[in-house]
């Protein structure tokens, strides 16, 4: 098949993800056009800004505004020819409307791919948020969920949700909390360890038997870095930028 449109991710948010996004597009073009010779698969062109302020401590009022260094590379991308462009990370997605707005460049949001699939998957069900505390408390998840008839649980809506949150989800993402800030040495530094999956699975597994999950989100790109394969306890588990990468070949394919 004939690529149509020509892929640009925003990456940098952080590092990790968006090298992890990229595998993802190949798999996802083997799987949706059959590409198997190298000729065979999709062009795309990168941003990556790691110096792009921190999108949760930004939700929060500690770090800069994002959107200027997103813009930047929303014009890095549109410079280079893209046609269109998908964001590697969740939590940025607080800051969409505002890149809509101000970049012609069209974006696909992650968000609102991922709760279509949730709502064909789980029709009327319940869906358990693993992400960030600036994901969960902006609703980022929960309107589009909702508006799709199906309800949002996330660890903070459990008995001692707030540690739970910050222990098993944010911790594992940022590394340990010390003085009122995370230090590192999480997902987005290391990219991943067995400690940060035993944790990210406990708090799946309190979703499911007390928010009666019916299908986990993992709603921090990092979060598959840990967390992978296609259930974690029990319940399906969607990666975001696996359903990204989807939509962005079926987009750049034109099927």
């Amino acid at each position: 098949m004939r690529q149509r449109r020509l892929i640009g991710i925003v990456g940098g948010l952080g590092p990790f993800a968006h090298i992890d996004f990229e595998r993802k597009l190949l798999a996802a073009a083997s799987e949706l056009v059959g590409a198997r010779r190298d000729q065979d698969f999709p062009q795309w062109v990168l941003s990556s800004i790691p110096q792009t302020p921190d999108r949760t401590e930004a939700y929060f009022g500690e770090a800069e505004d994002p959107t200027p260094s997103l813009n930047q590379s929303l014009e890095r991308l549109r410079g280079a020819g893209a046609d269109f462009a998908v964001v590697a990370c969740n939590t940025a997605h607080l800051f969409l409307a505002r890149l809509r707005d101000e970049s012609p460049l069209p974006i696909i949001s992650l968000i609102e791919t991922t709760a279509d699939e949730a709502a064909r998957l789980a029709p009327g069900g319940a869906v358990g948020l693993l992400a960030t505390s600036g994901t969960l408390r902006s609703r980022l998840y929960h309107d589009l969920l909702e508006s799709r008839g199906l309800v949002a649980a996330s660890p903070l809506d459990l008995e001692d949700g707030e540690e739970l949150q910050l222990r098993c989800v944010m911790e594992p993402i940022y590394g340990p909390w010390v003085n009122g800030r995370h230090q590192g040495g999480g997902l987005k530094t290391d990219g991943g360890s067995p400690r940060a999956r035993a944790l990210l699975e406990q708090a799946a597994g309190r979703l499911v038997a007390e928010g009666g999950a019916d299908v986990l989100v993992a709603g921090c790109t990092e979060i598959p870095l840990a967390l992978e394969g296609p259930e974690v306890a029990g319940r399906p588990l969607l990666d975001p930028a696996a359903l990204l990468a989807g939509a962005a070949i079926r987009h750049a394919y034109g099927i």
